[in-house]
């Protein structure tokens, strides 16, 4: 049986974080789905991989593991139930999130709380204690890395938003934008740690500009062509497109690719 490399994708039921989990499976990973509350959905994203054409032989090709992202305790026992099902971890794609508005006039501290909880405190504990698994994987893949292993490294990647980057950002995104700031920082430190980047697990952050999410297609009448009349092509953003980044910064290709933020906006911001 051919070693397949293992991925964890939280937030994975629905929209850009389904999109990079059936990527990472016609990569040829397996995928952990992760999910809080929609089982069904979950349930369908490993059913799609499960379907699709394997060049290698696996028993288990995804499966859906239930956890909040944003609880440390959640973040452990994910980790734990990957490890027993797959027995390594190469990549974790930290997706999962808060994307609610909230102006200055609007906070309150239980608004405070949910976001910066979901946003900052949940990924930086599951990039914590990630790390042994990674690191032993990344040592794997440097001990076959001439032999034409199909190991390429280990890797964390976490979706923020490319609105960090807006001169002139709308109030409303005062929470979203600054708690996703802050995880581009996190990439960044992590990048450059001594157990993180020094030891070749690399530490990357992706910003999705305005994508044709479920989300965004629920917004009032008119604003998803707003947003598209703001960009160079007067269009937003495809799932797959955010997906395609993420598939090649977990690929071997994206070994000297390291603390990067990549901005998937079309140009929205620059």
């Amino acid at each position: 049986m051919t070693l397949r490399r293992v991925a964890i994708v939280t937030g994975a039921s629905r929209g850009i974080g389904r999109a990079i989990a059936l990527r990472l499976a016609k990569d040829g990973f397996s995928v952990v789905v992760n999910y809080h509350t929609n089982a069904v959905k979950a349930q369908e994203v490993v059913d799609e991989i499960t379907a699709l054409p394997s060049k290698t032989e696996c028993l288990v090709r995804a499966m859906a593991i239930q956890a909040d992202a944003g609880n440390p305790a959640d973040g452990k026992r994910l980790l734990d139930e990957t490890i027993k099902a797959f027995g390594r971890l190469d990549i974790i794609v930290l997706h999962a999130g808060w994307a609610g508005e909230c102006s200055i006039h609007d906070l309150t501290e239980d608004m405070y709380l949910t976001a910066t909880t979901a946003n900052i405190k949940g990924p930086i504990f599951l990039a914590k204690a990630s790390q042994p698994y990674l690191l032993k994987a990344q040592e794997e893949a440097d001990a076959v890395k001439d032999s034409g292993s199909p190991l390429g490294g280990s890797r964390i990647i976490i979706t923020t938003t490319s609105a960090t980057g807006m001169s002139n950002p709308g109030g409303g995104v005062l929470l979203y934008s600054v708690t996703k700031q802050a995880l581009e920082q996190v990439a960044r430190v992590l990048a450059r740690d001594e157990q993180y980047g020094a030891k070749g697990i690399t530490v990357n952050s992706v910003a999705p500009g305005p994508i044709l999410t479920e989300g965004l297609r629920s917004l009032p009448p008119g604003y998803v062509e707003v947003l598209a009349d703001q960009h160079p092509q007067k269009r937003n953003g495809e799932v797959d497109e955010v997906a395609n980044v993420v598939s090649f910064l977990a690929s071997g290709e994206s070994s000297w690719v390291n603390g990067q933020n990549i901005g998937v906006s079309g140009g929205w911001t620059v």
